[in-house]
């Protein structure tokens, strides 16, 4: 058993009802009235993060409410520590194959349905609805609820990734040659010059700022400083007379 669940799973075909939720299996009969609450039963289990175990619990509850008339015909089988739980009601039967022999449980074999918890190294877990068919080998169950008359998980068969797909030489259109999309690099975009002056019926061209780093200005170095020198005295200005012109020589000299 391992943490993904059953490894393969494939659903049989069938009129029933088949759901895988959460690493879970559950098989019932959609025309009963169990078949919600069962259902119900296996989200409620898968999103808490239950086991085998504690599905096949509440399929005994679900069951348990409802045994007025003839037992429910379902199967569930989860992932315990160490195995595999299952329980099996009505039509329904169930074979575990381990490394050791196969363990097979029916319905029909209960007055109300039969559980077992089979241990070892599970290789294989199959649940089936009366009338369901073979499993087709290229047919996979990922998960959810579908039609079907069983499913049957195959642990020695992991899934894995699906790989990415291609289109076939015949889809491909008639040319000489085919280039693949995401195999071709496209071209490196060149930066478009656009002349300094406007062209007719093209707006301005306006210059930005330059982009990338741009030189420093350079340092203009000051003249170390100088201290003021001493002064002369200061000197009062003196008021002088006012100038009356040359003066004439006198006669009398």
């Amino acid at each position: 058993m391992t943490d993904q669940g059953f490894g393969t799973v494939r659903p049989l075909p069938g009129n029933g009802l088949v759901a895988y939720v959460g690493g879970l299996l559950l098989v019932c009969d959609p025309g009963e009235a169990t078949a919600d609450g069962l259902l119900e039963a296996l989200r409620e289990t898968a999103a808490s993060g239950g086991d085998g175990r504690a599905l096949a619990r509440r399929a005994a509850q679900v069951l348990a409410a409802n045994m007025a008339g003839d037992p429910a015909t379902c199967a569930v089988a989860g992932a315990v520590s160490g195995g595999v739980a299952v329980l099996v009601s009505g039509s329904a039967s169930a074979t575990i194959g381990t490394s050791t022999g196969e363990t097979r449980l029916a319905g029909n074999d209960s007055l109300t349905w039969a559980d077992r918890l089979v241990t070892g190294t599970v290789e294989r877990v199959e649940l089936s609805l009366p009338g369901a068919g073979s499993p087709h080998p290229a047919v996979r169950f990922d998960g959810g609820v579908v039609h079907g008359g069983g499913l049957v998980g195959d642990l020695t068969d992991q899934p894995s990734a699906p790989a990415p797909s291609r289109p076939l030489t015949s889809e491909m259109p008639a040319t000489a040659f085919h280039l693949e999309a995401d195999l071709v690099q496209p071209p490196a975009q060149q930066p478009v010059e656009r002349p300094p002056y406007p062209l007719a019926g093209q707006p301005p061209v306006t210059q930005g700022p330059p982009s990338g780093p741009q030189p420093a200005p350079p340092v203009v170095e000051q003249p170390p400083y100088q201290p003021p020198q001493d002064q002369p005295p200061y000197v009062p200005h003196q008021e002088q007379a006012p100038y009356h012109g040359p003066q004439e020589p006198s006669p009398y000299h």
